[in-house]
């Protein structure tokens, strides 16, 4: 009997160290809140994404967290794109993973979360948040209006009505409006600015490029390099998207208002969209000659990009003289940012350039690095024995 108790007490112990999500659909959940007195927690996940499933084994075995969510929420496991999913995603808005939606027992969203902290604290803090009748999303749409000039309350409102995608269009743009552009740079202002401003004809986005500047003197560690890659995503997925002449003459347009003598990197950022350019029509003899002529000049300090430029070559280009060119710029990325998946590009530039022996010491590195890191090694294996065949 003894021994029986033990086993039980064990086990309990065991269940206590994980979420119990409940196999159950949505609307038999909103029954047991509405039966239990308490809200709805629903991991909004799909089997593609890595980390969803980091956070189920990370984060939703933690011990705090799960006593946490067991006994203060009604937990779902819902895949967003199977069966009742397919509603949810729609009608919650969600558009990236991992989501996690809290819900009271009518299915109002009290908190919407994007993406998966490393820190457990931050989950119970979400939870605290969204039952919170003082600082919850119903709350603080509420209120907006008359703590508009509250920075402290439009942080909160922001941060948490962006990432529920209720964000009624212009509120950025008001809340800014107030402030002359120093104060943008203030701490709390600026964290709204690289969580919040994405959209490149937003007036706000307009004011801090055309005030570039003068952000990058107020924050130099980060002002112009927040401004230069947002502009650049937000031109490039129009350029992307263009599909007919009128989409690509407001692209042209869009490029011309930015890029111009004033701005700052508008040499780079050209560049950069002309190998967007490129790759979406491939021609890729018009990437490798344009890589060749502005890489060193624009890439030469960062290792990301010279990894991106190198693979690429790597991949569509067959001129001698780009790989040779190619394996240099490869070769900075590892000097850079030495990296197990930057490690596998030099190792194929150098295959590519004919030295064999070299690239495979180089891809056993990478390998290494790679299975410290947990990553999937799969790949590496299969250039490890390519190159030991070809030897």
């Amino acid at each position: 009997m003894r021994y029986l108790l033990v086993a039980l007490l064990v086990s309990l112990g065991l269940q206590a160290q994980k979420i119990e999500f409940r196999e159950i659909s949505f609307n038999e959940g909103l029954e047991a809140a509405a039966e239990e007195g308490k809200p709805i927690f629903i991991d909004a996940f799909t089997t593609w994404c890595g980390p969803c499933k980091w956070m189920s084994a990370n984060i939703f075995t933690d011990k705090s967290v799960a006593e946490y969510y067991n006994a203060n929420y009604v937990c779902l496991k819902i895949d967003m794109e199977k069966g009742e999913g397919l509603d949810i995603a729609k009608k919650y808005q969600v558009r990236a993973y991992p989501t996690l939606l809290y819900l009271d027992e009518k299915g109002e969203r009290l908190l919407v979360k994007v993406g998966a902290s490393r820190e457990p604290q931050g989950y119970i803090d979400a939870g605290e948040q969204a039952k919170d009748p003082q600082r919850n999303l119903p709350y603080l749409l509420a209120n907006v209006d008359e703590n508009m000039k509250n920075p402290s309350f439009m942080y909160d409102y922001i941060m948490t009505v962006s990432a529920a995608n209720m964000m009624p269009e212009g509120t950025v743009d008001r809340y800014f409006e107030q402030y002359r552009i120093d104060d943008w740079a203030d701490e709390e202002n600026w964290e709204i600015i690289t969580n919040a401003v994405s959209n490149i004809e937003s007036r706000t986005f307009k004011s801090l490029a055309t005030n570039a500047e003068l952000i990058n003197t107020l924050r130099p560690e980060d002002g112009m390099a927040y401004i230069e890659q947002t502009l650049f995503y937000g031109l490039a997925n129009k350029l992307y998207r263009a599909r007919n002449e009128e989409s690509m003459a407001q692209y042209q347009s869009l490029k011309e208002e930015y890029l111009n003598e004033e701005f700052p990197a508008s040499e780079k950022l050209s560049f950069r969209l002309d190998l967007v350019l490129y790759e979406k029509n491939k021609d890729y003899e018009s990437y490798g000659n344009s890589a060749l002529e502005n890489v060193k000049l624009h890439f030469w300090e960062d290792a990301n990009e010279l990894n991106n430029v190198s693979w690429t070559v790597y991949e569509n280009v067959e001129d001698p003289a780009i790989l040779k060119a190619a394996l240099q710029w490869a070769k900075r990325a590892v000097e850079l940012a030495p990296e197990h998946h930057i490690m596998d590009t030099y190792a194929h530039l150098l295959a590519a350039n004919k030295q064999n022996k070299k690239a495979l010491e180089v891809e056993l590195k990478a390998l290494e690095m790679a299975q410290k890191d947990g990553a999937s090694t799969k790949s590496y294996s299969e250039f490890i024995a390519e190159l030991q065949g070809a030897l």
